[in-house]
């Protein structure tokens, strides 16, 4: 498959973003890191102030003129494309502590060249693949967290006896969420496109209520070599992507939570079992039994547009998928995942730029000198 053209372009940013991800590790490492805002799992803590001299705080306070407001009707990128909301405002003001975004993985990035290690990552020869591919992705991650005062967690978890690795996900999601109103997780391979983008204008956007206990996005349609739709359930539906996650704090979660978490036990639901270890795991069990007994009022499960939250450009017509899906705004790499590396410096550079070019407009006068104006 023929990469987009950013993997040309991987030189020209390489320094820029050496840089950053050796400011942003060097401040990880020195404990500059703002914590007096993290909070312990069930002790009710809420929003909290930035202290402007914390890394934290620092980020917020830079990212301030190019962050789209909560309440905005529509959001226009670098391209002029514009993407409105849905109509309906549900959230008005920033959330701040009460989200976590949080990466859950069992493998732990702490190798040689790798995000947790006592020595510099060098980006250069940095890996999109294995632990490699977290301490990528997860830069991206962070930053997006900081920016918009939300909170970030990485979660070592452990591996689960019988069943793929990716099972922990539910069970880790219901003990985090009881300490937040909303947790968004993202998968390794995924990436926020737009760090001036805050979620509050996406749950809008996705009309993602105070009532919605969960949304995830619709998976991109994939043929087998039979014509054999890989992505629909046995009802014929599209299955939604567990990739990523928004979940909401309500009772009816916790119940939705619980009947995933014990799907496989059969209990509840026979045969659901035959997904402990066989694709697409949870993902597959949640859109095969889960949705079906927990959408009663029809906004409990928000679908989110595969083009917004799946999926990456020229992804249609390879792999047999069939769906043009673009990942707007959260882009994922599942079928492509050395491109993780080349977007999450393409993203940076792209709001770095953004800062730079209204410092230029907003001092136009100061900085821009025209040649006939000079004293002789």
């Amino acid at each position: 498959m023929a990469l987009p053209l950013g993997t040309q372009r991987l030189f020209l940013f390489t320094v820029p973003a050496l840089l950053a991800l050796v400011f942003f590790i060097f401040v990880l490492r020195s404990g500059s890191v703002d914590v007096s805002g993290i909070r312990v799992f069930g002790n009710g803590a809420s929003h909290v102030s930035y202290n402007r001299d914390s890394f934290s705080g620092l980020l917020y306070e830079l990212y301030k003129p190019i962050k789209l407001p909560v309440t905005a009707k529509h959001y226009t990128d670098q391209r002029g494309f514009v993407f409105g909301t849905s109509g309906r405002v549900h959230w008005t003001t920033p959330l701040g502590k009460d989200i976590l975004v949080v990466d859950i993985d069992t493998r732990k990035p702490d190798g040689e060249n790798e995000i947790f290690s006592e020595k510099q990552m060098h980006w250069d020869s940095a890996e999109a693949k294995g632990p490699g591919l977290l301490s990528i992705s997860h830069i991206n991650h962070f930053l997006y967290a900081q920016i918009h005062g939300y909170d970030y967690r990485f979660l070592h978890a452990q591996e689960m006896e019988g069943h793929w690795h990716t099972w922990i996900k539910p069970h880790v999601l219901q003990a985090m969420l009881a300490s937040y109103k909303f947790v968004v997780f993202i998968d390794a391979d995924a990436i926020i496109q737009h760090l001036e983008v805050p979620l509050e204008f996406l749950f809008n956007r996705w009309d993602v209520s105070p009532q919605t206990s969960i949304a995830m996005p619709l998976d991109t349609r994939q043929r087998t070599a039979e014509g054999k739709n890989m992505s629909t359930d046995s009802k014929n539906n599209t299955v939604l992507n567990s990739g990523f996650i928004v979940l909401q704090n309500l009772p009816h979660t916790q119940d939705m939570m619980q009947a995933w978490i014990e799907c496989t036990t059969e209990k509840r639901y026979p045969g659901c079992g035959h997904w402990k270890e066989k694709w697409s795991h949870e993902q597959r069990a949640f859109s095969e039994y889960i949705r079906y007994d927990f959408n009663p009022d029809g906004n409990n499960i928000v679908e989110i547009p595969c083009n917004d939250a799946n999926g990456f450009p020229g992804l249609v017509g390879h792999f047999d998928v069939i769906d043009d899906c673009k990942g707007e705004f959260f882009r994922h790499f599942t079928m492509d995942k050395g491109v993780v590396k080349t977007s999450t410096a393409d993203v940076l550079m792209q709001t770095i730029t953004g800062l730079i070019q209204k410092n230029f407009v907003k001092n136009n006068a100061s900085i821009l000198v025209e040649e006939g104006h000079l004293s002789s």
